[in-house]
């Protein structure tokens, strides 16, 4: 029985999976790895979007806030506990700034709210896959997405959605 509701649950083969329609608000909590090289570091986040602006808590993997990361009409910031605010125009200039790497903040983004519905593409020289998706209400989503660049991997993975309908 187990099985054949797994099998009604899958799409039909001939049908390319796309994500969309795309989200105007919503808030989500989920897990980012980030590796290069050797190094490997995890965090917690939550997401809260809408349509003039994004606010992205980074917090460990107990739950203790580290950073946050902040888009809106008057640009990008990351504000830090007992470090100054590092601003920029736009979130490609702030991960360059940050990380001294232009990260494909904005088109993650738009993949994680499903404005960009195919499942992969290439940003700045990253390759970016969304390897597993979801249903959610009426709105196809993504659960994990992957970027490689060199020696450099980022992985996010959405545990929990909360969709606001407008």
């Amino acid at each position: 029985m187990v099985l054949g509701a797994c099998a009604e649950m899958q799409e039909a083969p001939d049908a390319a999976p796309t994500l969309g329609p795309p989200l105007q608000r919503f808030s989500a909590d989920g897990r980012i790895s980030l590796r290069q090289g050797e190094r490997r570091d995890h965090l917690r986040f939550h997401w809260e979007h809408t349509a003039g602006s994004d606010v992205v808590l980074l917090m460990s993997p107990l739950g203790q806030g580290l950073a946050e990361l902040a888009r809106d009409a008057g640009g990008a910031r990351l504000t830090q506990p007992n470090q100054p605010i590092i601003a920029a125009d736009t979130l490609p200039q702030l991960a360059q700034r940050v990380f001294g790497a232009p990260l494909p903040l904005e088109a993650m983004a738009d993949w994680l709210r499903g404005a960009r519905p195919a499942l992969s593409g290439e940003v700045d020289g990253w390759r970016v896959v969304v390897s597993e998706t979801s249903a959610y209400r009426q709105h196809r989503l993504l659960r994990i997405i992957e970027a490689r660049r060199e020696d450099v991997e980022f992985k996010l993975i959405v545990d929990d959605w909360d969709v606001q309908d407008e």
